[in-house]
């Protein structure tokens, strides 16, 4: 069975850039733990804007001509479910980019 189009695009990304998405992808699973999100807020930033621009590339790729033709309804629809799979495996992407107040 063939793999959807959003899904082969966010593995050929991964793949790509297999050393960066597996450093983000640890560094991911340890800002889970609140009392580390201090101590890795800077290097989750740097390498998550790395991984993010890159997702946001792919995404640009997905649904770029998308947004020109008549389907423009469908490319929202399509960009959630490609992000949706993006979250499967990086759970605090949307907080790439976020400042936070620091007490």
């Amino acid at each position: 069975m063939a793999k959807v189009k959003f899904k082969q695009i966010f593995e050929t990304i991964w793949n790509t850039h297999k050393v960066l998405f597996q450093k983000f992808f640890i560094l991911n699973n340890e800002y889970s733990n609140a009392m580390n999100r201090q101590k890795l807020e800077e290097e989750f930033q740097k390498i998550g804007k790395q991984v993010k621009d890159l997702l946001v590339k792919g995404e640009d790729e997905l649904c770029g001509q998308m947004e020109k033709s008549n389907h423009r309804v469908f490319s929202s629809k399509l960009a959630d479910k490609y992000w949706d799979e993006v979250r499967k495996y990086f759970k605090y992407i949307d907080l790439v980019g976020v400042i936070t107040k620091r007490k």
